[in-house]
């Protein structure tokens, strides 16, 4: 036996109110557990418990050590039943990092599917550009990441999404989405504009090299739902991920400007650091979601083939 067993024998020997019980409880002889109890009084120099003809009878000092020890072993039966509870799920937290739209257009059906069925599974949401995701991941302060691809050599991706870009106006551009326009044509209208060192911004600006074009936008905006507002009030051109603006598209509140050049696909994913210690729940969260995403997928594909 350990120190720790012996201390766990004289709990429930004073529980028990007898070594008999306390051996019962433990599933331990009556003599292993009166040897605990004297190597525990031989280790401590004093005399903790003192036999008597109904059981036991605490010392002064036995006192004393078992107001600690019932202390301490309640902590330790705590947290034993709560790795019992993240190992089946019940409980942990996830910390997850993604952009406000990222988050907002693909991963919040998922959220809310998954805390209605795991409420005890607390959710730490942290926001950011996807470079500002990805150092947080390879700092440790995430868990996994929801991110713009393409990602460095020291991350895994555990899986991908397509995604789509586009260029939107407001109704008062309705002409220009008339026929298929030319890339350069288009680069002399006002644009609305994320950031510079965003993701999408940096893809439209890969773009408009591969023609020689550049535009500097008439507004920048560091958030996707401020560059939608914007650009339902005509205030310029933008350039976004379609599946962002969906509904007004089919609303009519913003209209597509079609391209004669094709505009490449793009890729999200669901990101983690390679042989990362996930705890139980981070690492049932990123296999779930990692589910949600590749099922979304395969019922998309029958539509996008019939398009």
């Amino acid at each position: 036996m350990s120190s720790m067993d012996y201390y766990k024998v004289f709990y429930h020997t004073v529980k028990e109110g007898s070594i008999t019980g306390a051996a019962q409880q433990l599933y331990i002889t009556q003599p292993s557990a009166s040897y605990a109890i004297k190597q525990l009084e031989e280790q401590l120099g004093v005399r903790l418990l003192l036999r008597k003809a109904k059981g036991i009878e605490m010392t002064e000092e036995g006192r004393v050590l078992f107001q600690f020890v019932e202390q301490a072993y309640g902590l330790l039966v705590a947290g034993e039943r709560k790795i019992s509870e993240m190992k089946t799920y019940i409980a942990g937290t996830i910390r997850l990092g993604a952009s406000d739209s990222l988050c907002k257009y693909f991963l919040f059906p998922f959220l809310d599917k998954f805390h209605k069925a795991h409420p005890s599974i607390r959710i730490c949401l942290s926001h950011g550009k996807t470079e500002s995701i990805l150092r947080r991941l390879r700092d440790g302060e995430i868990d996994c990441g929801i991110a713009h691809l393409p990602v460095d050599d020291r991350l895994l991706v555990q899986t991908t999404k397509p995604i789509q870009d586009c260029f939107i106006a407001g109704p008062e551009y309705a002409a220009l989405a008339q026929a298929p326009i030319t890339l350069q044509e288009l680069s002399k209208q006002p644009f609305v504009m994320l950031s510079a060192h965003s993701r999408t911004r940096t893809f439209f600006h890969a773009l408009l090299q591969t023609y020689g074009l550049e535009v500097v936008p008439d507004i920048e905006l560091g958030s996707v739902d401020l560059l939608i507002d914007f650009v339902r009030k005509g205030m310029g051109i933008s350039f976004i991920t379609k599946e962002f603006v969906g509904d007004d598209l089919a609303a009519g509140t913003l209209v597509e400007l079609k391209l004669v050049e094709p505009i490449p696909s793009r890729s999200i994913g669901v990101v983690t650091i390679p042989d990362g210690a996930l705890s139980q729940a981070a690492a049932f969260f990123v296999k779930e979601l990692v589910a949600h995403m590749e099922q979304n997928e395969m019922e998309a594909a029958p539509l996008d083939r019939k398009v």
